[in-house]
């Protein structure tokens, strides 16, 4: 299908990651792209150009908020859900800054993320 929006999901958690990826399949038309840290991930944004980024806050290595910084400092637009099992009130204003259009607390539900994306794919900002 040539119209499939296209998701990166970037996590270190292999079990996490496919369920999720496994999810988002059957609950929509989505091309799910996986990332498993902080440089994958910004090669597979390069590359893939995803509507959404579904980013972790704990990545190996350089993190969440690094991704983040990279893609501000580079003045990439993309949807980005940051996900965390860690939602204190600094790490929720921190993705916010650093420009997230979505703070997703874990554990979440599928239809929680199904709805967090549908709402990414339609907002106005990045």
């Amino acid at each position: 299908m040539p119209h499939r929006k296209k998701i990166l999901l970037s996590d270190s958690n292999e079990a996490f990651s496919m369920l999720l990826t496994d999810s988002l399949r059957e609950r929509g038309d989505f091309r799910v792209f996986h990332a498993r840290d902080a440089d994958e991930t910004t090669e597979v944004l390069h590359r893939h150009r995803p509507h959404v980024l579904l980013l972790d806050f704990l990545l190996p290595h350089k993190g969440g908020f690094h991704v983040m910084q990279q893609l501000r400092e580079g003045g990439h637009k993309i949807s980005t859900i940051f996900m965390t099992a860690l939602p204190t009130h600094k790490v929720i204003e921190e993705a916010y800054r650093l420009g997230a259009s979505f703070v997703l607390p874990k554990p979440f539900t599928t239809r929680a993320l199904a709805e967090r994306i549908h709402d990414a794919l339609h907002s106005d900002r990045p």
